[in-house]
């Protein structure tokens, strides 16, 4: 079975990650977005872009299937609504933290909510 392991670095001396079975193991998003510990600054900065926008998308896409309007899921996650704006944008990419308050609010578990993903 394939994993998909997402980090986040909260300061400069812990990493926390959490890693989530992957349920289609013939997910091609996912595969486009296999990340090479040799890449150049260049092309890890366009791999995190490309990653938050996807992410964006999906957390928007969620949210409407659950017929939650930013406002509600704002509220929900104690986020201001501009934030949650900015993340389904792609102009913020979130810690997992709130990937997991996200996924909460919208009454999912955090592997459920990225099994798409």
């Amino acid at each position: 079975m394939d994993f998909l392991i997402i980090t986040t670095f909260m300061n400069k001396s812990n990493v926390y990650y959490m890693v989530f079975p992957m349920i289609t193991p013939k997910n091609e998003s996912m595969k486009r977005l296999s990340h090479k510990s040799a890449l150049n600054k260049k092309a890890e900065e366009k791999l995190r872009v490309q990653f938050t926008k996807r992410l964006a998308k999906h957390i928007k896409r969620i949210r409407k299937e659950k017929k939650v309007t930013q406002e509600e899921l704002a509220f929900q996650v104690r986020l201001n609504s501009a934030y949650v704006g900015h993340l389904e944008r792609g102009i913020y990419s979130p810690t997992l933290f709130v990937i997991w308050k996200i996924a909460k609010a919208l009454k999912m578990k955090p592997w459920e909510f990225l099994k798409d993903f």
